[in-house]
C-alpha cells in the first residue's frame, strides 16, 4: 500500500523537470495526489469525489516551490480522512476560510464599509466626517471584532454621549447600520444594536424634538443686523431664509443651476432631501445677492489673472471665494443667536404663510420643496406651481422688508380661489 501511495521521490521529480516540455503533464504520486507541470511551473493537487455533491473535484495544494512532497503527502492524508468522514474538503476549507474572515474584521473596518456604501445617498456635505467624528468616539468597541460585540458593549460605547442626546441616538443609529452590514456580510447571524435591545441597557431619551425656530416677527430684524454684514456667510445666510432652502443646498449651489435671466434656482434631485428636482423662484433681493456676490467672485478671479502667470478658473460654487472652492455647511452657525437651529428658517417661513396669508396649504408646503398628495393627485399635477411659489416667497421678502403693508395679509381673488380648489382636490 505505501509504494501505491508514494510512486514519486524528491529525486525524481528534480530529474523529470529538468527534462523541459517533455515532463508537462500529471504526475501521479497515488492516494488522488498529483504534481501538475505546465508551462506555469509545478504545483500540487488533491482529486477526490465529493462526498457531499458526488462529483469529481480538484483541491490546490501550492506550488512545488513552497510546498514539498513530504507536505503535499500530509495535506492529501488529511483530505483523505475528510472525504472518509463523509466531508467535502473543498467546502472545509471554505469554510475555514469565512470563519477566519469573520474572526478578523473589526467594528471599525465595517464601519468605514458601512459608510462607503451609505455616502452615494447622502445630500449632507458634511455626512462623511460626522461619521467619522462619532466613530472615532465610540471607545473599544472600534477595535473589537463585529462577531464578538454584544449589547452591553453597545451601551458602554454609547455612555459618553450622554450629555448629548441627540449624537447618542445618531451614534446608535450608525451603530445599527453598521451591524446591519455585518450581517449581511455573514460575518454574524444578529444585530445587537436594535432600539429595542440597546434601550433596556442604557438611557435613548431623543430631546432634540423639532428644529428650534424663529418666531417670523422676529425674523426682518435679524435678516436686517445680517444685512450689516459683509461676509458671504452672511448673504448666503439671508438667501436661504429668502428661499426657504437647506443649508446643504445653499452652501453647495452651483452656477450652472442659476438661471438669473428667469429668476428660478434649479437645484438637481441629487441634491435635494426628497431626492427630487426642486425649482426654487427667485425674488428680485435674492437675485440682487447671488449677482453681487458672483460679481465678486469675478473680480477677484479677473483682477488675480491679470497680475498672475498661472491663471485661475471661475469656480463652480456659487460661495466660492479664493481661498475655500466652496462654502461650509457650519459657515451660518457663528451667526445665530442662541436658542436657534438654520434648519428653523423654513417653519417660520411656514408658519408665516400659514397666519399671515391666502397662500394655499398645497403651494406653501410645495415652497418648502415638499411632495403634496398621493400618486394619483401627483400624476394629475404635473406643473410645478411656479408662479404661486413665486407669489409666496415674494410676500416673504416684502414682510421681511417691511413693505408688504396689507399685500401680505392678502393674495388677488383669482389666486384665493384657485387655493381654494387646490385644498379641495
Amino acid at each position: 500500500m505505501a509504494r501505491e501511495l508514494h510512486r514519486l521521490s524528491t529525486r525524481g521529480i528534480e530529474s523529470t523537470i529538468k527534462k523541459g516540455t517533455e515532463c508537462y503533464g500529471a504526475h501521479n504520486d497515488g492516494g488522488g495526489l498529483v504534481l501538475v507541470i505546465d508551462r506555469f511551473g509545478a504545483r500540487w493537487l488533491f482529486k477526490f469525489t465529493s462526498p457531499v455533491t458526488g462529483k469529481r473535484r480538484e483541491m490546490g495544494l501550492g506550488a512545488l516551490a513552497t510546498v514539498s512532497l513530504a507536505d503535499a503527502r500530509e495535506k492529501a492524508s488529511e483530505g483523505r480522512g475528510l472525504v472518509a468522514k463523509g466531508l467535502d474538503p473543498l467546502l472545509e476549507r471554505d469554510h475555514a476560510s469565512a470563519e477566519a474572515v469573520r474572526g478578523a474584521v473589526t467594528f471599525e473596518q465595517c464601519a468605514n464599509d458601512t459608510r462607503d456604501i451609505l455616502r452615494k445617498k447622502w445630500t449632507f456635505d458634511g455626512a462623511v466626517e460626522q461619521w467619522d467624528r462619532v466613530v472615532k468616539e465610540l471607545g473599544d468597541l472600534r477595535t473589537m471584532l463585529v462577531k464578538d460585540i454584544r449589547g452591553a458593549d453597545i451601551a458602554k460605547a454609547l455612555a459618553v454621549f450622554d450629555d448629548r442626546p441627540t449624537t447618542k441616538i445618531y451614534a446608535l443609529s450608525l451603530i445599527r447600520r453598521t451591524m446591519e452590514t455585518a450581517v449581511a456580510s455573514e460575518l454574524r447571524e444578529d444585530n445587537p444594536a436594535m432600539t429595542s435591545r440597546v434601550g433596556r441597557l442604557t438611557s435613548l431619551e431623543y430631546k432634540g424634538g423639532n428644529n428650534p425656530s424663529m418666531p417670523y416677527s422676529d425674523v426682518p430684524a435679524f435678516v436686517a443686523s445680517l444685512r450689516k454684514k459683509t461676509s458671504r456667510a452672511a448673504r448666503a445666510f439671508e438667501l436661504l431664509i429668502l428661499t426657504g432652502t437647506r443649508k446643504e443646498e445653499v452652501a453647495g449651489m452651483l452656477r450652472e443651476e442659476l438661471d438669473l435671466g428667469k429668476l428660478t434656482w434649479t437645484i438637481p434631485a441629487e441634491r435635494t432631501k426628497q431626492r427630487r428636482e426642486h425649482v426654487v423662484p427667485l425674488t428680485h433681493r435674492a437675485v440682487e445677492i447671488l449677482r453681487q456676490q458672483l460679481d465678486m467672485v469675478d473680480c477677484m478671479v479677473g483682477e488675480v489673472n491679470a497680475h498672475s502667470r498661472n491663471p485661475v478658473a471661475t469656480p463652480a460654487h456659487v460661495w466660492a471665494d479664493l481661498r475655500s472652492p466652496r462654502l461650509s455647511h457650519n459657515a451660518f452657525q457663528h451667526l445665530l443667536p442662541a436658542g436657534v437651529s438654520v434648519h428653523g428658517f423654513r417653519s417660520s417661513l411656514r408658519e408665516y404663510l400659514g397666519d399671515e396669508t391666502s397662500v394655499s396649504w398645497n403651494t406653501a408646503e410645495e415652497t418648502l420643496g415638499h411632495k403634496v398628495g398621493d400618486a394619483t393627485a401627483k400624476a394629475y399635477r404635473r406643473a410645478p406651481g411656479l408662479a404661486k411659489r413665486r407669489a409666496a416667497l415674494q410676500y416673504w421678502a416684502d414682510f421681511i422688508d417691511g413693505s408688504s403693508n396689507e399685500t401680505a395679509n392678502k393674495i388677488d381673488k383669482t389666486s384665493a380661489a384657485q387655493g381654494i380648489e387646490e385644498q379641495a382636490a
